[in-house]
């Protein structure tokens, strides 16, 4: 009963570290292409992607000096502060630390 265990701790270890070894090898061969940044006539430039995360729940926006900002996902998005302001969102503030009643 034990070597059929053992046969089978050997067939798993060994399709493991198979798998291990071909992801290993194809993410080493991958190079990637330099990135042209110039425009030809035709094309136009991205938009610029919005900076300010919103919440339409609590009504309040994360900006990226935020230390919830990369936590949150946002539902809401804007360019600027005033765009959030003007859409009736407050800015988010630390709340005040209340000590424990012993």
């Amino acid at each position: 009963m034990f070597g059929f265990f053992f046969q089978m701790f050997l067939l798993c270890a060994g399709a493991f570290l198979a798998g291990v070894l071909l992801t290993w090898l194809t993410m080493r061969t991958r190079v990637e292409a330099p990135a042209e940044t110039r425009l030809t006539i035709m094309e136009e430039p991205a938009p610029a992607v919005p900076a300010i995360k919103a919440n339409s729940r609590t009504m309040m926006y994360h900006t990226p000096e935020s230390p919830y900002y990369k936590r949150m996902k946002g539902d809401a998005f804007f360019h600027s502060p005033e765009d959030a302001r003007r859409a009736g969102y407050t800015m988010w503030t630390p709340r005040p630390r209340v000590p424990a009643v012993p």
